[in-house]
């Protein structure tokens, strides 16, 4: 794809970006109910999609800039394609979308000793809509793995708790009970 077809899809995507972010940032969360709540995550949802392609394509311009020769990159634009984050979307035989991820454990987290042993160099995550789980270590070339295997980590990893924040403990526990 040319130049002159990428830099309208890049415009597109950061005005998506743009537009998704000020209609979710733009709220007191304290303010709203549940399904103002839900609104801003699809919108949220719908900020990381423009982000990634955002993302997609300046990679895909960069590496047209170079025309195909070698060239140095700077220490900005290394760390730049360091950050982008390997993603798989995978289906399985009921048609859960699971989308899996690496996630490495930052620094403040090892220094404070927070993570079991096995956690500590990273671990894959497997999301869906409805559950999360976590493998770990991270399984080696787990990004080039056929996905059958992938699916299989998948299915042996023990589900996880998805974590919330402290704001909706306090609305779950401020709802009454079924009576």
């Amino acid at each position: 794809m040319e130049t002159e077809q990428l830099q309208p899809k890049l415009h597109k995507a950061q005005k998506a970006l743009e537009k998704a972010l000020d209609e979710a940032c733009g709220v007191d969360v304290t303010q709203v109910d549940t399904g103002e709540l839900i609104r801003i995550e699809e919108t949220l949802v719908l900020a990381s999609k423009a982000a990634k392609e955002a993302v997609s394509m300046r990679l895909r311009l960069r590496s047209q800039r170079g025309g195909g020769q070698r060239s140095t990159k700077s220490s900005r634009e290394a760390a730049d394609e360091a950050d982008v984050i390997k993603r798989r979307v995978l289906e399985d035989i009921r048609g859960t979308r699971w989308f899996a991820f690496a996630v490495q454990p930052s620094s403040a987290g090892l220094e404070h000793g927070g993570l079991p042993e096995s956690f500590r160099k990273g671990w894959l995550v497997f999301e869906s809509a409805n559950e999360l789980r976590r493998v770990a270590p991270i399984p080696k070339n787990w990004e080039d793995m056929p996905s059958d295997e992938l699916l299989l980590l998948c299915y042996r990893a023990p589900s996880t708790p998805r974590r919330t924040s402290s704001a909706e403990a306090k609305e779950d526990s401020a709802q009454p009970g079924p009576s």
